[in-house]
């Protein structure tokens, strides 16, 4: 028996055995290091569109005079507010009729009865309803006006106050009967996302 040349067979087998296993070791992901002895690492923060909380008027009373002129609520009494942490802004405005209301540009033109045309919107920016009902809504994406700061922020610019204006025409609904805030003609969907999305 050849001890020597088993012994070189060993020493082979185990010097095999230790480059397989330095191959695998490198094959393997290690933890990344900071080099030297400083290293940094950043802290973030965002939020998800859901994360959002807000609140909208839940009616926007309107009283018809005699004209058809209608007469809306108090600015300071019909707001969207910005409950959340951070800056919130108005996206889109979507209205959908109601009941047999006809939403038109200008109710007093045309003849369909029980028309209405209204806009609703902070100073400077009202939005036409009839607009709004054309397929998405409107696009408010760009407007600034409709950029909330975050809940509480000083001079009071964390809500859009909303005005009004508008008409009725040709109607044959009863307005005076009804009860509650009286019949509806009309619904808004607003859509808001965090943060200001203006040009």
């Amino acid at each position: 028996m050849d001890i020597t040349r088993n012994m070189n067979g060993a020493r082979a087998l185990v010097v095999g055995a230790g480059l397989a296993l330095a191959l695998a070791m490198g094959a393997a992901p290690t933890p990344a290091m900071a080099a030297g002895r400083v290293g940094s690492t950043k802290v973030m923060v965002k939020t998800e569109i859901d994360n959002v909380n807000f609140k909208v008027p839940t009616v926007i009373p309107f009283i018809a005079k005699a004209d058809g002129t209608l007469q809306g609520p108090s600015e300071d009494a019909t707001t969207i507010d910005n409950l959340s942490a951070y800056g919130i802004h108005v996206t889109n405005m979507k209205i959908d009729a109601m009941n047999t209301w006809t939403i038109a540009a200008d109710a007093k033109t045309g003849t369909a009865k029980n028309s209405i045309d209204f806009k609703v919107g902070p100073e400077g920016a009202l939005q036409d309803a009839s607009a709004a009902m054309q397929g998405t809504g409107i696009d408010l994406s760009k407007n600034a006006t409709f950029d909330m700061g975050y809940q509480g922020i000083a001079g009071g610019s964390d809500k859009i106050k909303l005005k009004t204006s508008g008409n009725v025409a040709r109607v044959t609904r009863d307005i005076f009967h009804v009860t509650g805030e009286g019949d509806q003609v009309a619904t808004i969907t607003w859509t808001v996302e965090p943060g200001a999305h203006t040009a």
